[in-house]
Order: C-alpha cells, then structure tokens, then sequence
C-alpha cells in the first residue's frame, strides 16, 4: 500500500512537471532562475495536495469536484504568490499560474484516462 501511494506520488508529480513546464515554456516564461523556481514550486505543492486530495476523499463524503476546486485554488493562490514575488520574467503570475495548473489539470485527467 505505501509503495503504491508513493508510486502516485512520483506519476503525479512528474506528470505535473512535465505539463506545467510545457505550458510555461510555451507562454515564454524563460531564464534558469524561473525554471527552477517552477519546478520547485511545484515539487512542494504538488505531494501535498495529492496527500490531502487522497486522504479527504477516502475519509469525508465531500464530493469529489469540492475537493479538487478547494484544493487547486489553494495552489494557484499559492504559486501565484511565488511566481509574483521571486520570478524575474513571469509578466502575469496569477494568470501563468491558473494557465498552468488547468492545463496540467485536464492533461492528467486525459493521459490517466489513455493509460
């Protein structure tokens, strides 16, 4: 059981990785100092909000579409924030970060239903 929750940890993260990273190089967020800081960024928010998604939908009866809005929001507040007082090149924090992690989003919810 924790290596399987472990392995979910890992997908979703590098999933997540890849399309935020896509989708800011695409909206030509550019320089080392930003791509680490989104990298970064996202390393520390991701695992958690797959922690708390996992553990709130097996232990409340919120439905799921509550969580995932609660949750995402929160991170895009979050990155958002980060984005707008450390990057040097992000002209739109709020709207990168939003972009991003709708993209990264619904592109995880088509690869996982492909796979």
């Amino acid at each position: 059981m924790q290596i399987d929750f472990f392995m979910t940890l890992l997908i979703s993260l590098g999933l997540t990785l890849a399309f935020e990273l896509a989708f800011c190089l695409l909206f030509k967020v550019r320089g080392f100092y930003d791509i680490i800081l989104v990298i970064l960024v996202n390393v520390f928010t991701n695992p958690p909000v797959v922690f708390t998604h996992n553990i709130l939908q097996r232990s409340t009866a919120l439905p799921p579409v509550v969580i995932v809005l609660v949750l995402e929001t929160a991170v895009i507040v979050i990155e958002g924030f980060c984005y707008k007082f450390y990057a040097r090149s992000i002209k739109h924090p709020f709207w990168i970060s939003i972009g991003a992690n709708m993209f990264s989003y619904f592109a995880g919810l088509l690869t996982l239903n492909i796979i």
